[in-house]
């Protein structure tokens, strides 16, 4: 009997082989938070069993040790090789909804031209009123408290009178500006050479993580695209021409107090213009993987919540 079984176990394996016997075995996901992200995909768009056992094999590899939370090449990864794994039927299923509601792409690629704030002020000179806070003595966050509880009601009572229609928006925003200005001049008044110099110092270390980064998040889409220098060129001066674009558009709303549906329709047209340009920018299978990761960020950041975009703070791996 035992011979028999073992027979037929071997003419099992023949038929059908190993490494079907061994496909037919669901990979689980070691860290939690990536198996809740596996899940709710799955349940999502229907994978077959072998694109769950690569995605879950991708998200071992890529997440390993919590490394998900803070490299920004993970979901690059995964994107990658979730180009060449899914069917073309999940991936259309996984695409659907971007394609459909217009969903820019490649936004937060280190690509934007933007500047970090410089000095111990930012560029229109604010402090960081909570920094601030931490570097003060007992008697100094007295006054400091005073400033604030002054300067904030000074604001409401502007803020009121715009709902009321005393003064308009413009001649608010003049005012709050002026006060603004003044509340930060009192804030200064407070600190000492040193304090001042230690908030400058923070301030440019924090900056320097930023810059890096930015650079690393670059990098990153960089690498995974296998981008030449023509299309980051380009991929810039799409994001510089969007944005200003935006900016105006924003002004003429403002202007011509413009109703939100106006505004939305003509939101949604200059990013489906941006992502039928990015779209000429690249090839099929690059489209494809900028695509998929920014459909899977999406769904990490729906069954995920916040817990990736905070370094691990108070989560468990």
């Amino acid at each position: 009997m035992k011979k028999l079984a073992l027979l037929l176990t071997i003419a099992l394996f023949a038929t059908i082989g190993c490494d079907k016997l061994m496909k037919d075995e669901t990979i689980l996901v070691d860290d939690p938070e990536l198996q809740a992200f596996s899940d709710g995909l799955n349940t999502d768009i229907g994978l077959s069993n072998s694109s769950i056992n690569a995605l879950n094999g991708a998200l071992n590899r890529h997440g390993k040790d919590g490394k998900h939370r803070r490299d920004p090449a993970f979901l690059w990864n995964m994107a990658v090789e979730m180009q060449k794994k899914l069917s073309d039927k999940e991936k259309t299923r996984l695409l659907e909804w971007m394609d459909k509601n217009a969903v820019p792409y490649l936004f937060s690629s280190g690509m934007d031209g933007g500047k970090g704030r410089g000095g111990p002020h930012g560029d229109k000179g604010e402090f960081d009123l909570r920094g601030v806070y931490r570097v003060l003595s007992d008697d100094q966050k007295a006054s400091f408290k005073t400033i604030m509880t002054t300067y904030g009601e000074k604001m409401k009572t502007i803020q009121q009178q715009v709902k009321d229609g005393t003064i308009d928006k413009e001649v608010a925003k003049t005012e709050l500006e002026a006060l603004s200005a003044a509340m930060n001049d009192e804030v200064e008044a407070l600190l000492t050479d040193e304090q001042k110099q230690q908030l400058a110092d923070e301030k440019s270390q924090m900056e320097a993580r930023m810059a890096e980064m930015k650079k690393a998040a670059h990098d990153a889409m960089v690498n995974a695209l296998g981008m030449s220098n023509d299309q980051e060129s380009g991929l810039e001066t799409i994001n510089k021409d969007a944005a200003a674009i935006t900016k105006a558009l924003f002004e003429k709303a403002r202007n011509e107090k413009m109703d939100r549906e106006t505004l939305h329709n003509a939101l949604k047209s200059i990013i489906s213009d941006r992502n039928t340009a990015i779209d000429g920018l690249f090839d099929d299978t690059q489209i494809e993987i900028i695509k998929l990761y920014t459909a899977m960020g999406m769904q990490y950041k729906r069954h995920c919540g916040q817990k990736g975009r905070e370094g691990g703070k108070g989560n468990k791996g």
